[in-house]
Formats: C-alpha cells, sequence, structure tokens
C-alpha cells in the first residue's frame, strides 16, 4: 500500500505536487476527499475505497496520477470487495490503458497477472520472503492455494528447496502460475 502523504509532498520534475495537479479540476474539499492510500501492482494503481462524491470526477483524477506518478500506466478503483469461489475484486478503469494485466517484481521474481480474475494482494511481498527464509536445503515445499504462484517462484528463486508445488482451482490464476514459473 503506498500513502498519498508521500505524493501530496513529493514534487515532480517540474516542482509540481499531486495537490497542485488536483487543484486544476478540484476545489480544496474535494482534495481532501481523494482517497489517502491505494495499491499499485505492476503499473496498475487500484483505489481501495473511493468516495461516492468524486465519482463524476474519477477520470480528471486519474488524468493527474498518471501525469504525476510516470510509472503508472492504468488507475483503476475497486468497484467491488474480494468475493466469490476464487475471491477476487471487481475493478473498473478510470484512466490510461484499457487493460488489467500487469508483471510485478517482487524479491527476485516476475509475476504476470490480471488484477481482477485473479486474488493477489502487493502487500504480501514481506511475509512471501519471511516464509522463504523459513525454507531448508532440500526441502519439499506444497504451497495450496497458489494463485499465480507468489509463493511457488519466491521460494523456488530464493531457496535452495529440493521440489516445490502449487495447487490452484482458479484456472486463469493457475493458467499464470505456469507462465511465471516457467
Amino acid at each position: 500500500m503506498i500513502f498519498l502523504d508521500n505524493f501530496f509532498g513529493k514534487k515532480m520534475r517540474d516542482k509540481r505536487t499531486i495537490n497542485e495537479l488536483l487543484a486544476k479540476g478540484l476545489n480544496k474539499k474535494e482534495i481532501s476527499l481523494v482517497p489517502k492510500s491505494f495499491d499499485v501492482v505492476g503499473d496498475i494503481l487500484i483505489f481501495i475505497d473511493f468516495p461516492k462524491e468524486l465519482e463524476k470526477k474519477e477520470k480528471f483524477i486519474g488524468q493527474c496520477f498518471l501525469e504525476f506518478h510516470k510509472n503508472i500506466r492504468v488507475v483503476a478503483k475497486k468497484v467491488k470487495k474480494y468475493s466469490g469461489k476464487f475471491r477476487t475484486p471487481k475493478i473498473r478503469i478510470i484512466a490510461g490503458a484499457r487493460r488489467k494485466n500487469t508483471i510485478y517484481k517482487e524479491n527476485n521474481v516476475r509475476l504476470r497477472l490480471d488484477v481482477e480474475k485473479t486474488y493477489f494482494s502487493a502487500r504480501l511481498a514481506n511475509e512471501r520472503l519471511r516464509i522463504a527464509k523459513q525454507v531448508k536445503k532440500g526441502e519439499n515445499v506444497l504451497v495450496m492455494f497458489s494463485g499465480v504462484g507468489p509463493y511457488v517462484c519466491v521460494i523456488a528463486k530464493n531457496t535452495e528447496a529440493k521440489k516445490v508445488v502449487g495447487i490452484e482451482i482458479n484456472k486463469t490464476a493457475h493458467k499464470y502460475s505456469e507462465e511465471n514459473i516457467r
């Protein structure tokens, strides 16, 4: 999770802050309603809770974030929490490229995934590395509910495990996992 406080004080190359960009189309009250935190997965920024009061200006807000944060190519908002058999969210793109797939990098691995069709949390990166550090040389590891393979890949890449196996019921996530393992 990235907190906007880091961005509100940070200046772009041309010395503008995110607040200055937002002020081109929002009043002070509206700027205060802009979510203070969001997730970044690869080059996709996802607002978790986006206020209804700003829905008519969400495209403008998304464009400001694209302009401010050069590594972001897609700005989206979560419109439905994790739900269903596969615990996947409903995501709506508000600015940038019209795609929900990305490449995410962590702990010496690259993971391709779709932020809407698979369950994935970038917030667990440290936990994945912590678990990997507990794996001993020559061990066999079984990862239940392996999703797109973040635990499988982090363990395989950063340990001397003999074998790492992932099991996943979501066929889309499993397909991404097989690609990520390759």
